[in-house]
């Protein structure tokens, strides 16, 4: 194991490189966030579903913000206050995991992963008719995450414990392991269920000729929930292999999943305001020709016939149990269908 891992002095300052890097793009996507929320001609109504996506990106942006505070500030009681200390300088002192410091940080770092797969679930929830039996399965798995989250965080609170034993504490590190295990899963699972969901209403509207007004932005829809999922998903099954592997190369991207994850929630909502901005020009050749289609291909509904929103941080799509119509973003030129 000794031959797979790097000198801890140089492995903390690269992972706190890393993780100012990823903060810095979380900030430019935060304020980018607030403008088309705030400002601009794309302002939008406010409603329950809105008002709660908005606190999440806040929530995730202040944890994000105040955990790279965190960083800095370990960073310079090691190196400067700690450079010449006798239990191994300033790897010694950030390797010490039952300092006050090191166990907020892992906190702030556990209620971020907890935070992004409630998001996740709330948006699944969202898409699928705010059905609780299809995320069952979720909720599970996010209790899970916080069990095994938090009391590792409460393990870390024990006498000796560092980040170069980990490997030697056993019930440590199978904690540590399932915690990792879940949030992988739960990411897979929640992020297959909303594009399964998109796509069974995308089959729907070719029976109903529709496809080429909802059909071809839910294909689009599909495509930016796994982009927007990959990067999250990706750094997180890195840390769950180089851990299983036992080598400290995962430290360097474990700082930066707090950033990320407030990356990948924007992200979604960012490519859809960006979507409709750059769609804009043809709204009046779309209003005619959304009229025409609707007129021809009316279907009566049932009386089960239920509705919900797809745009998950924008109102783009709305899905009916016999079709999908794409509706223009701002709620005054909706058309009552």
């Amino acid at each position: 194991m000794a031959g797979r891992d790097i000198d801890y002095n140089v492995l903390f300052i690269v992972a706190g490189w890393i993780e100012a890097v990823a903060y810095g793009f979380l900030f430019c996507m935060f304020c980018v966030t607030l403008y088309f929320t705030f400002g601009g001609s794309s302002r939008r109504s406010y409603d329950a579903h809105s008002r709660i996506l908005l606190g999440i990106s806040t929530s995730m942006f202040l944890i994000a913000t105040l955990h790279a505070c965190i960083g800095c500030y370990r960073l310079v009681a090691a190196y400067v206050f700690n450079g010449r200390n006798p239990r191994g300088g300033p790897a010694g002192y950030l390797g010490n995991l039952g300092h006050w410091d090191a166990i907020l940080y892992e906190v702030l770092y556990a209620t971020q992963e907890v935070l992004g797969g409630a998001a996740a679930i709330y948006r699944c929830w969202v898409l699928w008719n705010k059905q609780f039996k299809i995320v069952a399965l979720p909720i599970a798995l996010l209790i899970v995450t916080i069990v095994f989250g938090y009391w590792t965080d409460a393990l870390f609170t024990k006498q000796g414990t560092n980040e170069s034993t980990l490997h030697e504490l056993i019930q440590l590190k199978h904690w540590i392991r399932t915690f990792y295990s879940v949030a992988v899963v739960q990411n897979i699972l929640t992020t297959g269920l909303m594009i399964y969901a998109i796509y069974r209403n995308y089959k729907q509207t070719v029976g109903a000729n529709l496809r080429s007004f909802g059909g071809i932005r839910m294909t689009w829809l599909m495509r930016t929930l796994v982009e927007a999922a990959a990067l999250q998903l990706l750094i997180e099954l890195l840390l769950l292999i180089l851990f299983l592997i036992g080598t400290n190369i995962q430290y360097i991207f474990l700082d930066a999943v707090v950033p990320v994850i407030g990356i990948t929630f924007n992200a979604m909502t960012i490519s859809y305001r960006l979507r409709i901005l750059t769609e804009s020009r043809g709204d009046t050749q779309w209003s005619s020709s959304f009229k025409a289609a609707t007129a021809s291909s009316q279907l009566p509904r049932s009386d089960h016939s239920q509705s919900t929103r797809v745009g998950v941080d924008v109102d783009v799509i709305e899905l009916s149990g016999n079709g999908s119509l794409y509706h223009k973003e701002r709620r005054s030129s909706f058309e009552d269908v």
